[in-house]
């Protein structure tokens, strides 16, 4: 093999290399979707929580009703039967009368509200609940296609690994930091594949001589313009 096709070879397998790493870097293992499962768990919980504390408040106010219902039933019953003689007993037990009346309506405007608070609470449990579902299937799915494609980079990479330093082994120092200081200097791109009369660099037509040089097997032709290896099949 050529020195030039060589170190075009490097070039390739190092590129790819690079291509590899930021793949793995950028890699979706699902972290996102961790958070918002996170999140999502926790709103569910703080709404369990907030519904089981309204439904103990209903119950709370269920048997408070329930007892207003009977002094109400006893009050009726007092100035039904007639028992009262005094007009100022009778005014009293009808202001307390009336006074249970009014309790009773408004317990039962609170259980209202606490009804339809659990109601759409519950609704909204449901809806963040299939919410859930469906982003732990997408975590599943999302960390099984991180580990399919781990697998295989990291396959990939192994070869590549192997490849470049055995054209490494190929070549020489002095030209391996050559190259190694033109790839600094040329943004990591020492060598380049001529696109027929071009260079793949820089799109300037090389000239003659250097289409010449690159007939020669041992030759390490650069392009004028910006200086990489040229290598031509």
């Amino acid at each position: 093999m050529r020195p030039i096709e060589v170190l075009y070879r490097l070039q390739q397998a190092e590129t790819r290399l690079a291509e590899i790493q930021r793949t793995l870097d950028n890699l979706d293992t699902g972290k996102g979707l961790e958070r918002e499962i996170h999140d999502l768990t926790e709103r569910i919980n703080q709404g369990q929580q907030q519904i089981r504390k309204w439904r103990q408040d209903l119950l709370d106010r269920e048997l408070e009703d329930n007892d207003v219902v009977a002094k109400i039933r006893q009050f009726e019953e007092i100035l039904a039967s007639g028992r009262l003689r005094n007009p100022r007993d009778v005014e009293h037990t009808q202001r307390e009368l009336d006074e249970l009346r009014r309790r009773k309506d408004r317990l039962e405007d609170h259980m209202l509200e606490l009804m339809v608070k659990v109601e759409d609470a519950e609704k909204l449990q449901r809806e963040l609940k299939k919410t859930l579902r469906q982003k732990q299937e997408q975590l599943e799915e999302t960390r099984q296609q991180a580990a399919w494609q781990l697998e295989r980079l990291e396959k990939e990479r192994t070869v590549l690994s192997q490849e470049r330093e055995r054209f490494r082994g190929m070549l020489d120092e002095s030209l391996l930091s050559r190259y190694e200081r033109m790839k600094t200097r040329l943004g990591g791109v020492a060598v380049v594949k001529m696109d027929g009369n071009l260079c793949a660099g820089c799109r300037i037509t090389v000239t003659a001589e250097v289409l010449r040089a690159m007939r020669d097997p041992d030759a390490l032709p650069t392009c004028e313009n910006c200086g990489r290896f040229l290598f031509g099949d």
